[in-house]
């Protein structure tokens, strides 16, 4: 039998290698075949492949393929399959905007089908694997059931377009990602001991995503030479939904993207209503020795660059790096409630 440990090692180092191994070689076909946009953000305005979205779901699928051969338990080989085929509906969602740019309703309407797996997950074993008795701190496990099930569509799309919608620097989506999930794990850990000597698909799916993530990020940090795309960001943010729900880390996920959703949120609520980031008026600009600073459109959505550049102009550098300090805060709060919720269970 294989041991726990190597299928941890495997679940992070094959998306890792995949992923570093194929970005130079995508980005250049990229290139060649005029995918790319351009980064408004830099004075030279180059040009930048465009979906690499589509290795991270291409390595995370085949990552997912080989885990499942090597994990020889067949409750775990199912949560594996039916979180590789909730991020395959939502990253093939991605990868259709990239292309045709959905409609700003249609593109969340379709990532509820993203769920469908785990809702039919009932139907290929004993039972369904999501649970609906979600964790809270200090109170312990509740009883939601048909709730549970009607909100269960929105905790896969709403990750994913929070998470969509930070992707606007270099390395905004991927390095602030990073810290969630580094949180999730712990938390993960904290709440059901579920160590390295325990097989815990939770575990394979954060250390499977975390691999992708930090070769995209060797790749789109500044300087970025590739973007994700809605392909990317799609599947990511729909991987973080799918964790929260087979995790039973529902709160836990929630409290760690609080910035992903004050940021979704101030958008929508600014708008007042969905719409395609293009046809949006932009809520910042570069000013003279090109940093960031807010215009002053009152058409202008509202967002979490508005509040971290709320004293001045900024380096595109030092935006990220406020999402990151957000971020770090949230995911220590989302630890914090991990050991509330362990108190009580």
């Amino acid at each position: 039998m294989v041991s726990p440990l190597i299928v941890y090692i495997i679940a992070f180092t094959v998306p890792l290698f995949l992923s570093g191994i194929s970005f130079p070689y995508f980005i250049k076909f990229m290139l060649n075949k005029g995918f790319f946009g351009i980064d408004i953000h830099k004075k030279e305005q180059p040009k930048v492949a465009e979906m690499g979205g589509i290795v991270m779901l291409i390595s995370i699928i085949i990552s997912s393929i080989i885990t499942i051969l090597v994990a020889e338990d067949s409750n775990v080989q199912l949560t594996i399959g039916i979180f590789c085929m909730t991020i395959t509906i939502a990253g093939i969602i991605g990868i259709i905007d990239d292309f045709l740019t959905l409609n700003a309703i249609l593109k969340p309407v379709l990532l509820l089908l993203a769920s469908v797996p785990i809702i039919a997950s009932t139907w290929f074993s004993s039972g369904p694997l999501y649970n609906p008795e979600p964790l809270f701190p200090l109170i312990g496990q509740t009883r939601l059931t048909i709730v549970y099930l009607i909100l269960l569509p929105f905790v896969i799309t709403v990750p994913a377009n929070a998470v969509n919608m930070i992707d606007v620097f270099n390395g905004s989506m991927a390095s602030t990602t990073i810290m969630v999930l580094i949180a999730t794990f712990i938390a993960n850990l904290i709440i059901f001991n579920k160590d390295y000597t325990t097989l815990n698909p939770t575990n394979i799916f954060v250390l499977m995503i975390i691999g992708v993530l930090i070769a995209f990020l060797i790749y789109n940090r500044y300087p970025a030479r590739v973007f994700s795309g809605d392909s990317g960001s799609l599947t990511i943010g729909a991987a973080l939904g799918a964790i929260a729900v087979l995790g039973r880390l529902e709160i836990v996920v929630i409290i760690a993207i609080i910035p992903f959703i004050m940021n979704a949120f101030g958008i929508i609520s600014s708008v007042k209503g969905l719409f395609e980031r293009r046809k949006m008026a932009r809520p910042t600009k570069m000013t003279d020795d090109w940093k960031i600073e807010s215009t002053k459109d009152p058409k202008a959505p509202i967002t979490l660059v508005g509040l971290i550049i709320q004293k001045g102009p900024l380096s595109e550098n030092d935006v990220v790096k406020g999402f990151g300090i957000l971020t770090a805060f949230s995911s220590i709060l989302a630890i914090v409630t991990a050991i509330l919720i362990r108190v009580v269970i």
